[in-house]
């Protein structure tokens, strides 16, 4: 509940390691901060973040100021392989001064600088949460060394946290006690989505727009699998339906070339600083999503709080957790009937959704299912 936000007697100082300042992770946060001493650790500096031309991320992604909440770059060394980022530490500096700290809350497992720390958190019996958002099918490694530390890791841990049943499932397989998850709603800010979504509502009564506007909104990647949902969408589109992507990636020019081909039904639009997103879902109607692999898939919930549709494959680790919202139109992950979602999505729309189910999931609703792992 909001009116938790006085700080508690029995507030700790906590660590929260992760890789990136995540814009949409900010809220909760901030929430954390009001309940705890708050210090979040990134493995990758503002520095590195702006010279990697690879990264897909905008200067949001920078960390700055937040509420209550104190930012710390972790001096480490990065290496490369494909999407992925891993990270090793560099120096004895981050393990020395864990000793500050009651609690750490662990935002990934995959870099060998977050098997240190919780070596060393554990030798200096600091209590340790785990933040995992994986699931069963997104999970890598099934068998072998890999999958051994991943379920050590996990298993050694005071108490972990998911945002669905999914990534519990998926927890539990590895071996992980189900008494010690504690299991949230991933979150957005979803009221700044609602509010752009009235405004726009307001417009559109006084000048009413023809055609289904569909939506992508991520990277241009092989497994985001952009191609083939221009593909279905010129299966279903009408005269006056457009497609609009945006988005940054590899595969920039392929896209453009075949979005030039179809000038007048598609528009493919540069990324966005994330501030800008509310106002955009709020001139679509239905967003589609269509990863190969998707560990969630945020941009489902925001598109549901701007009153969207959201055409998104089962594969993604989100459409467990929003199947039964209104709007929600799931294709299968071999797409055989994503054109046939896609038109379900069109047809039945009438308007944006007044009272979306998704709004109900907010930051601090999110943030206390942290707060309670923190003092389980």
């Amino acid at each position: 509940m909001d009116n938790e936000r006085t700080r508690q007697t029995d507030s700790l100082r906590v660590l929260w390691l992760t890789n990136l300042a995540a814009p949409y992770r900010v809220p909760v946060w901030e929430w954390l901060a009001g309940q705890h001493d708050l210090h979040v650790g990134l493995l990758e500096s503002n520095k590195s973040l702006l010279r990697d031309r690879k990264s897909n991320r905008g200067r949001d992604w920078i960390h700055g100021e937040a509420r209550g909440v104190a930012y710390h770059e972790v001096p480490t060394v990065k290496w490369r392989r494909g999407e992925a980022k891993y990270y090793f530490l560099a120096g004895i500096r981050p393990i020395t001064s864990l000793k500050k700290y009651d609690a750490v809350v662990f935002g990934g497992w995959e870099s060998p600088a977050y098997w240190v720390l919780l070596v060393f958190a554990r030798l200096f019996n600091i209590k340790c949460i785990a933040f995992y958002e994986s699931t069963q099918e997104t999970m890598q490694f099934q068998n072998g060394p890999v999958a051994w530390i991943r379920s050590k890791f996990f298993r050694s841990m005071h108490a972990l946290v998911t945002p669905g049943s999914a990534a519990t499932a998926a927890l539990i397989s590895i071996g992980v006690s189900r008494s010690k998850v504690h299991e949230g709603f991933n979150a957005v800010h979803v009221d700044s989505f609602r509010r752009a979504a009235l405004a726009a509502s307001a417009k559109a009564d006084a000048a009413p727009i023809c055609g289904h506007r569909f939506l992508y909104v991520g990277q241009l990647i092989y497994r985001k699998r952009v191609d083939a949902i221009i593909d279905a969408f010129m299966d279903v589109a009408q005269s006056e339906d457009s497609l609009t992507i945006i988005g940054a990636g590899p595969l920039e020019n392929e896209l453009s070339q075949k979005a030039l081909s179809l000038a007048g039904h598609i528009l493919l639009l540069p990324q966005v600083p994330y501030s800008d997103l509310p106002a955009i879902m709020a001139d679509h109607d239905s967003l589609v999503l269509a990863s190969s692999t998707e560990v969630w898939g945020l941009v489902v919930n925001e598109a549901l709080a701007a009153g969207m549709h959201a055409v998104v494959t089962t594969n993604c680790g989100v459409a467990h957790s929003v199947a039964s919202m209104k709007g929600v139109f799931l294709a299968g992950p071999d797409l055989e009937d994503l054109a046939e979602q896609m038109r379900r999505s069109r047809d039945s729309w009438q308007g944006k959704i007044p009272q979306p189910e998704i709004l109900q999931y907010t930051p601090s609703h999110f943030a206390q299912v942290f707060n309670r792992a923190l003092l389980a």
